[in-house]
Formats: structure tokens, C-alpha cells, sequence
């Protein structure tokens, strides 16, 4: 079908299946990458507010330990501790307890003796000796490493925040849980803005404790079950109507150990919007880019063809015999010079009809004089010409055999000359990409050490993060301290104490901070790590590519040897094939002497009226024909 098309029609739909499938992979490319961008950024901002919880709980526990370190460090605190006296130190420490819950979110205050067991609770009266060993692995890791404990813990109670610290001259220890519950939770959706929930699950169960979004998961068990294993989970949903991304990871105790999933709901309709701003985009410059190409080819293939045919009129004109009709040319391109060439056959048509058709007049009437003139001769030495004819058709054909060998033989030694200069060029070039490879090989090693230095730059900034929190948990302790004689001053205190919950807020923030800044800065040592990886496995792949450069290298020289060997082999033969051209071609011209000689005796005066006569009939026929030309505006001759 395509073959009855007109070329315009071809080329405008090559054009445009061309511009419709480069279009249309551009586009589907463009919105594959499009939704991948988009469900990377959304796992990158719910993975921020993953990390941002954990920091935040992980900022309470710092609190409960920070709390619990200054009130064992008070000496009438261990004194009393270490005597026993529950009612001096409930006596001591109960009026602040309120303060502290107001102040810093405490929820319990207790003392305990080895391995758990209570011996005095602040928050709400409590039966003297219980022992909590079996839920409170927190104190009995601390009684018995004589270290703090901090982070979550379940009990009795529930999941709670908790720091644990060894009080130092008694035995035992003083715990701080802080406010973990609900309004934790309302707390981090009014801040960041999002749905949280966290499911616990342990002996093959799954409780719901506590949650901004319902009392049920929004992803399946599975999902959940996947992201417990450790590994977290992206999916879409829709609540009520609206479109949301719901990610899921694990959550760990104090002990590093699985206790649940933190769920974590966000609105994408931001996202999705500009998902189908962005496509609604490429659709339209795809069907523009489209529309463009195909009007452009068909005004390209319309120029063309109208062309063409200008040209195809004028060569149908010659074709006819028409001689006096002139062929346009216009344009510098490929059909420009068609046109003029066509022109150029045209006038030299011209031009041999009008020396043919008055050397026709002239070769018919020597023609008539031959006739005439060998009708009375006879024919001689008829075996004679035969012979020499046959020897000079053999020595032609022997003579057009060695030009094509010299001939043959010449391109030989010009290819064999070539193939020297380029192995020659390639053995130059070779030796620069050596050096090129021995630049760049130093080039990375140089680039390696700088690498490593830098990741030993950034161990020594951990080393000023890790003061830093020394100083901002001292501070909140001051704070604390603060707070206390503030409230024990009264009236007199008041603004003692606002200016001790300046302090804690400045300690609380110089906190956030420094835990972003370590944050980073744990990210920048990866990829530090990475980079040596990476740079490593780059120098070892520059070694081997110096290796094999040096084996190209010598290979590449044993082939400019070859090839030198073989120009000069190819020049040998070159100079054979010349002198035997030489030879042959003189051995022809004695013969074709000889047959000049022998012609008016090699051939029959019949066949000799023959030809005349042939050439009578000929030269008037060409004379017919040369008339069918009109070589000028008149009527054809």
C-alpha cells in the first residue's frame, strides 16, 4: 500500500510515526520516573517523621535519666536512701513531684533496692517491698551493672518512657517515667502534622496502644508483620475521601528489641496533584511536539515534491526529444543540483544532437564513396590476418590482465602504506593513553587519602557533639535545681523559677540541635565509608586497565612491524607487475603495427562492401533519428 502513496504522503508519515513514538517513549519514561520521584519523596518525608518520634522519645528518656542523675546526686537524697528512711525522703521529695510533673512531663517517681523491688513511690501510695523484677528489666539492669538505663519498657502500667540511675554510696536506684500515652501522640500529630499509631505485638498478638487515626491498623497484618521483621513498609490508602500515604517500621525498647510497629499516616494530595499537574503537562507537550512535527514534515515534503516536480517536467520535455525547453534550478541542496544537472544533460543532448545530425549527413555520403570504391578489389592473404588478429586479441586480453594487476597491485601498496601510518598514529596514541591512565591513577590515590582524612575529621566532630550533650544534660539538671529551690523559696522564688524554665527550655533546645546535628553527621560518615568503598574498587579497576594498556601497547607495535613488513613486500610486487605491464603493452603496439600493416590484406573486399554498406544504412538511420530532435523553437526537421 505504501508504494501507491505520493512521497509527500510517505514522508510526512515517517515523519510522524518517528515524532509519535520518540513522543510517546518520552512521555511514558518521563511518568514512570515521574511516580517513582513521588513515592521516594513521600518514603523520605514519612521516614522524617518516623525518625522525628523516635528522636522525641528518645529526648524524654535523656529527661528521665538527666532527672533521675540529679536526684541521686543529692547528698541528703542518698543519705536518707542509704539509711532507709522512706518517710524523710518521701518528706523531702513529695512537694516536688508536682512541680516536676508540670515542668517536665514526670509521670512516676520511685526508689528501688536490688534486684526491683519498690521501696518508695511518689506519684500514688504503694505497698512497701513489692518486687517488680519481673517487669521492670530496666531496674534490674541498672542494680545490676551499676549503670543508667534509659528508653521504653512495658509493665504493668503499660509501654512507658523510663531513665534509671544507680544511686551511688546506697543500694539501689531511683527511676523517672515520663508522660507516654495518648497525648504523646495527639502531641506529634499537632507538631508534625500527621497520623500516628503504635501497635504492639508480641505472642502472636497485636494491641493497639495508643493511636490518632482509630483503633484499628490501616495496613494489613502482613504489612505489618513485614515491617516488625525490620523491614518498612510504604502503601496508599483512602481515609474518609481523602488520599493518604501510610508507612510503617519497627519500634524497639530500651534493649534494642522489637516491641511493635509505629504507623504513620500523612495527606498526599499535594503529591497527587502535582503528580497530575506534571503529567497533564508532558501530554500536552508531547501532543504539541506532535502536532508540530507532522505540520513541519508536511511542509517540508510539500516544498520537496512541488520541486521535484518541476524538474521531472523538464526531463519528460528531453525524454520526448524536446531539446529546447530549460530546466529550472533553484536552492544549494541535493535537488538544486539535480536541476542542474538535468540542465547540463539537457544542453549537451543539445549540443551532440546538432554535431551528430551534421556528422550523420557527412559519414552517410563517405559511406557511398566506400561502396564505390572497394566493389572491384580482391580479397588476399585472408589466413595471414586471421592469424595475427587472433595473436592480437590474445596479447590485448594478456596486456588488459597485467594493467588490472598493476593497477591491483598499486592499491595493494597504497593500503599497506595506509595501514603502516595508521598502526604508527596508534602506537603514538597508545603511549598517550598510558599516560593518561598513570595522571588519573595518581589522581585517585591522591583522592582516596583526602577521603580518608575527612572521616577522621568528622569522628573528632562527634567527639564535640557527645560535649556538647554532656553540657546540655548538666544544664538541665541546674535547671531542675533550680526549680527546686525555687519552689521551696515560695512567693520569694517565682521568678527564680521562671528564670529556670528559661534555662530548661534553652538545654531542651540546645538538644534538638545537637541531636539533628548528630543525625547528619552519622549520615556523612556512611557516605564518607561508601566513597573509600567505592574509590577502592575504582583504583583497583584503573590498575587493571593499566594493564591492559601496557599488553594493547605491545601488541600494537608487534602490528607496525607486521605492517612495515608487509609495505615493503607490496612495493616488491608493485615493481614486478610495472615492468611486465611495460613489457606487454610493447609486445601489443608491435602487433597492432602489424595488423595496420596487414589490414588492407587481412580482410575480404566483400566484407569490406559489407560494412560500407552497413554504414550507408546506418548513417541514414542515424540521420532519421537525430531529426526526432527539435534543437530549436521551429517545427523538428
Amino acid at each position: 500500500m505504501l508504494h501507491n502513496l505520493r512521497l509527500w504522503a510517505k514522508i510526512t508519515l515517517a515523519m510522524g510515526v518517528s515524532v509519535a513514538a520518540v513522543v510517546g517513549a518520552l512521555t511514558v519514561v518521563n511518568l514512570s520516573t515521574l511516580e517513582d520521584v513521588v513515592t521516594s519523596a513521600e518514603r523520605s518525608e514519612l521516614d522524617g517523621h518516623v525518625r522525628a518520634i523516635s528522636q522525641a522519645i528518645a529526648m524524654e528518656s535523656r529527661t528521665a535519666e538527666a532527672l533521675a542523675q540529679f536526684v541521686a546526686s543529692v547528698p541528703l537524697v542518698k543519705d536518707r536512701f542509704a539509711a532507709g528512711d522512706r518517710a524523710a525522703l518521701a518528706a523531702l521529695l513529695q512537694p516536688t513531684f508536682k512541680p516536676m510533673a508540670d515542668g517536665f512531663g514526670v509521670e512516676q517517681f520511685q526508689f528501688h533496692t536490688p534486684p526491683a523491688t519498690s521501696f518508695l513511690r511518689l506519684h500514688k501510695p504503694e505497698k512497701f517491698g513489692d518486687d517488680l523484677s519481673s517487669f521492670r528489666f530496666t531496674v534490674v539492669n541498672t542494680n545490676k551493672t551499676g549503670k543508667p538505663t534509659q528508653g521504653l519498657e512495658g509493665g504493668v502500667a503499660g509501654l512507658g518512657i523510663r531513665g534509671v540511675v544507680p544511686v551511688v554510696g546506697a543500694n539501689g536506684s531511683v527511676e523517672f517515667g515520663m508522660t507516654f500515652g495518648q497525648s504523646f501522640f495527639d502531641g506529634v500529630k499537632q507538631r508534625q502534622g500527621v497520623d500516628v499509631a503504635l501497635h504492639l505485638i508480641g505472642d502472636g498478638k497485636m494491641v493497639t496502644f495508643a493511636s490518632t487515626m482509630g483503633k484499628e491498623p490501616l495496613l494489613s497484618r502482613d504489612l505489618l508483620n513485614k515491617a516488625f521483621a525490620g523491614e518498612p513498609q510504604l502503601a496508599h490508602v483512602d481515609l474518609a475521601g481523602q488520599p493518604k500515604a501510610v508507612y510503617v517500621a519497627v519500634m524497639t525498647d530500651y534493649a534494642g528489641k522489637a516491641i511493635g510497629v509505629l504507623e504513620v499516616a500523612m495527606d498526599r494530595s499535594h503529591y497527587l496533584s502535582a503528580f497530575r499537574s506534571a503529567r497533564d503537562t508532558s501530554l500536552l507537550v508531547g501532543a504539541a511536539t506532535l502536532l508540530a512535527g507532522i505540520g513541519l514534515a508536511l511542509l517540508v515534503a510539500r516544498s520537496l515534491t512541488r520541486r521535484i516536480l518541476v524538474v521531472m517536467a523538464g526531463v519528460r520535455h528531453v525524454a520526448t526529444g524536446d531539446l529546447t525547453v530549460t530546466i529550472a534550478a533553484d536552492g544549494q541542496d541535493e535537488l538544486g543540483d539535480l536541476a542542474r544537472a538535468a540542465g547540463e544533460m539537457r544542453e549537451q543532448l543539445h549540443q551532440l544532437a546538432s554535431e551528430v545530425r551534421s556528422h550523420a549527413k557527412a559519414v552517410h555520403a563517405a559511406a557511398q564513396e566506400i561502396f564505390s570504391a572497394v566493389e572491384g578489389q580482391a580479397a588476399t592473404s585472408s589466413e595471414m590476418s586471421a592469424s595475427v588478429a587472433e595473436i592480437t586479441s590474445t596479447m590485448e586480453e594478456l596486456s588488459a590482465s597485467s594493467t588490472q594487476i598493476a593497477e591491483h597491485s598499486k592499491s595493494v601498496v597504497d593500503i599497506a602504506s595506509g595501514t603502516y601510518d595508521n598502526a604508527q598514529r596508534g602506537t603514538d596514541s597508545m603511549a598517550q593513553v598510558l599516560s593518561r591512565m598513570a595522571d588519573i591513577q595518581a589522581d585517585n590515590q591522591n583522592s582516596l587519602s583526602e577521603i580518608v582524612e575527612l572521616g577522621a575529621r568528622s569522628k573528632e566532630i562527634s567527639k564535640v557533639m557527645e560535649i556538647i550533650n554532656a553540657v546540655a544534660d548538666q544544664t538541665k539538671l541546674i535547671a531542675f535545681n533550680a526549680a527546686l529551690e525555687a519552689a521551696s523559696a515560695g512567693e520569694a522564688g517565682r521568678r527564680f523559677g521562671v528564670v529556670a524554665a528559661e534555662i530548661r527550655r534553652l538545654a531542651d533546645s540546645v538538644t534538638d540541635s545537637t541531636g539533628e546535628i548528630e543525625g547528619k553527621i552519622s549520615q556523612i560518615q556512611d557516605s564518607i565509608s561508601r566513597l573509600v568503598i567505592t574509590s577502592e574498587k575504582g583504583a583497583a579497576g584503573i590498575n587493571s586497565g593499566m594493564d591492559a594498556t601496557s599488553h594493547a601497547a605491545g601488541r600494537l607495535d608487534d602490528l607496525v612491524e607486521a605492517a612495515r613488513q608487509t609495505s615493503s613486500a607490496a612495493q616488491q610486487i608493485s615493481l614486478s607487475t610495472q615492468q611486465q605491464r611495460t613489457a606487454s603493452n610493447q609486445v601489443v603496439v608491435a602487433l597492432r603495427e602489424i595488423v595496420g600493416a596487414s589490414s588492407h590484406t587481412a580482410q575480404s573486399i566483400n566484407r569490406i562492401s559489407e560494412i560500407s554498406r552497413d554504414m550507408s544504412r546506418l548513417s541514414a538511420e542515424l540521420d532519421t533519428l537525430v531529426n526526432r530532435f527539435r534543437l530549436d523553437a521551429g517545427p523538428a526537421a
